[in-house]
């Protein structure tokens, strides 16, 4: 059980410590000491376990003072949830496990500990008392509406199995890399978020750090993912470490990818390749290992052929693609997606409110998705609430993002389309009955490529300014021309 487990015992005995440790040296455990609370503090915050055995009176007199031990069980339950925790001490009050079990932990033993095996019994009946809590946790997120999906969606997330089963194969292959495709809003750091709680379980707890790469501000990019040197650059007041070094171990989720700056795409390349990375301002190299979750609402393969992302790293980071539908194309997942909700808020419906609910959130488009359709239900609910009245179908609140973006691109397409030459607008018709009849894919695409680009050359003058409004190489061009025929 403990074979290969990283253990922390926080004690400032030395005997006990020396006992501790030829106990979990018996059974195989790798095992790490914290003498007094600041050390404990900050080996929690900075590093994972899987096992913590502590003693309760740390620095204090067992049966005179609080125990300080326990701040640190409480502790290491917040920062790291899947930590089994045994706590131990010679305080003779009959309540002290009492105190111990409120703080967080599973178990509670009294020293002298003499024997290996007192040690695997004490943490195989924290394991099982965690997973009996854990359980009873899942249990009552299993209550109300959200009870009929609850076996379907076992993960409390709304996803399809195949996404669900990539997320699990990607927990058990921790190297290999995944971008997570859709629009805003889909739920894609959901996602990640699956994948690393799947690795928690197998692994203990792990880093999960996410990045907004389309937040970042312009020139700070590189200081905060790999970490820069006090003085390195203005501002630069004292050395820090970066999102990279926080990775370590653990998952790196770079949401919105494609807003990488080129310098930093060619850092991350060379961190992904061999693990080795500089602070900025500095020559020393330092290294992480971490599984890459990718998140982005372009396609990355046009990124790449217009010149915004690199080859080289799309390449690298080919590992395993998910899509994430948008809303509109799997409104028959709202009325999970609005049971989670209300569950998660603890709010009940009646069983004719939330049908008409549903059936009307149904009728909308939704532009973003999943976040937006939680955002409207909080206004709903806050809406009724301070007027106090009943949440009725007829109060739901109507945003200009759930309606589709159509009215106003339908009259649009209508003038571009009598705008357009008449040598032209037959093979743009035949092209629109693709959506209604059976055509080669290639050649339709083809055709498509040819004629934006016909229309593009037609309407400007240089091949330069071509290139800068279809945002493509002029070597793509180019090549485009000849294949084309285009003059």
């Amino acid at each position: 059980m403990l074979k290969d487990r990283r253990v922390l015992i926080v004690e400032d005995n030395k005997q006990d410590i020396e006992r501790g440790q030829a106990l979990l040296n018996e059974l195989r455990a790798i095992s790490s000491v914290c003498r007094n609370i600041e050390e404990a503090k900050r080996a929690i915050r900075e590093e994972s376990f899987d096992f913590l055995l502590c003693d309760l009176h740390i620095e204090t007199r067992p049966g005179f003072e609080k125990p300080d031990g326990l701040h640190i069980i409480a502790l290491a339950k917040e920062q790291q949830p899947n930590m089994v925790i045994v706590a131990n001490s010679s305080d003779p009050r009959a309540d002290i496990w009492t105190e111990a079990l409120a703080a967080g932990a599973q178990h509670f033993i009294r020293k002298p500990l003499t024997r290996a095996d007192e040690l695997t019994i004490a943490f195989s009946l924290a394991k099982e008392r965690k997973a009996l809590v854990a359980g009873a946790s899942r249990k009552k997120v299993s209550e109300g509406h959200w009870l009929r999906f609850a076996e379907k969606y076992p993960e409390g997330i709304v996803i399809d199995h195949a996404t669900l089963s990539k997320a699990k194969g990607l927990a058990r292959r921790n190297t290999t890399t995944s971008v997570l495709i859709g629009e805003t809003g889909t739920g894609k750091e959901e996602v990640a978020r699956l994948i690393h709680r799947f690795r928690c379980q197998t692994e203990g707890q792990i880093p999960f750090v996410a990045v907004n790469c389309a937040t970042i501000t312009e020139g700070l990019t590189e200081s905060l993912l790999f970490g820069h040197k006090k003085g390195s650059f203005t501002g630069a007041s004292e050395t820090t470490s970066g999102y990279v070094a926080d990775a370590d171990g653990g998952i790196l989720f770079l949401d919105e990818i494609h807003a990488l700056e080129l310098r930093c795409q060619q850092k991350l390349l060379r961190v992904l390749a061999d693990g080795t990375y500089n602070r900025l301002g500095e020559t020393r190299t330092y290294h992480s290992r971490f599984q890459l979750v990718a998140a982005t609402t372009k396609d990355l393969d046009d990124e790449v052929e217009g010149g915004h992302f690199m080859l080289d790293l799309r390449n690298r980071i080919t590992g395993i693609d998910i899509t994430l539908l948008p809303l509109r194309d799997r409104k028959h997942d709202i009325d999970a997606l609005v049971a989670l909700f209300l569950n998660k808020n603890e709010i009940r419906l009646s069983q004719n409110v939330l049908d008409e609910l549903c059936e009307k959130l149904k009728t909308y488009y939704w532009q973003g998705n999943i976040r937006q359709l939680f955002k409207v239900l909080e206004s709903w609910i806050l809406h009724c609430e301070f007027q106090d009245v009943p949440l009725t179908v007829e109060l739901l609140p109507f945003f200009k993002g759930m309606k589709a973006p159509s009215s106003k691109v339908a009259a649009s397409s209508e003038e571009s389309i009598a705008r357009i030459p008449p040598k032209n607008r037959d093979d743009i018709l035949r092209l629109i009955s693709a959506f209604t009849e059976d055509f080669d894919y290639e050649t339709t695409t083809e055709n498509f490529e040819r004629l934006i680009l016909s229309a593009a050359l037609e309407r400007h003058a240089s091949i330069g300014k071509v290139c800068q409004v279809l945002n493509i190489p002029r070597s793509t061009l180019d090549s485009k021309r000849r294949k084309y025929k285009l003059d």
